[in-house]
């Protein structure tokens, strides 16, 4: 039978080779083949593909999909209605500081460089940006990764599943 001594001491000794092994794997790397700003962006910006609502005990209400030219959304019919989801309208990538006006004056302490990617309306009604996981982590008011401006306001969305 192991001693508690020697059992806390094995628990230590395999903590310490996890946090080296973590830390080493964070290390950065070098690479030769750095994309463009356009193609970062766009990769990016496919991870706001999903749906999308402002309560975790509500269903959807938007529906951001990526086609061919892009991206578009769709907002939730009302129930009852024959279809789901509304028409399909288009998206455009916007280019986080040209985007940036939308969430300059928010009640969630954010500034651009805690924001991945953006698409939007090209009417500006509605912008979705995609939070850096450090700034949700260190922000108490963010408890979703994305933020959403809807005609003059932003608050955070939740993603999650699609209909």
């Amino acid at each position: 039978m192991i001693s508690m001594k020697a059992s806390f001491l094995s628990l230590k000794y395999s903590c310490a080779v996890g946090l080296l092994i973590a830390l080493t794997a964070c290390e950065p790397k070098v690479n030769q083949d750095t994309p463009s700003h356009t193609e970062s962006v766009a990769t990016s910006s496919s991870d706001l593909v999903g749906c999308y609502t402002v309560s975790h005990e509500e269903p959807a209400q938007i529906k951001i999909n990526q086609v061919e030219d892009g991206f578009n959304m769709q907002m939730r019919e009302p129930e009852g209605s024959p279809d789901v989801w509304d028409k399909p309208e288009p998206l455009t990538v916007i280019d986080v500081d040209k985007g940036w006006d939308y969430f300059k004056v928010n009640a969630l302490d954010l500034n651009k460089n805690d924001v991945d990617a953006m698409i939007g309306r090209s009417d500006g009604m509605m912008v979705l940006a995609k939070v850096k996981d450090a700034a949700k982590n260190i922000n108490p008011r963010l408890d979703s990764s994305y933020v959403m401006y809807i005609v003059q306001g932003s608050n955070t969305v939740y993603k999650v599943a699609c209909d």
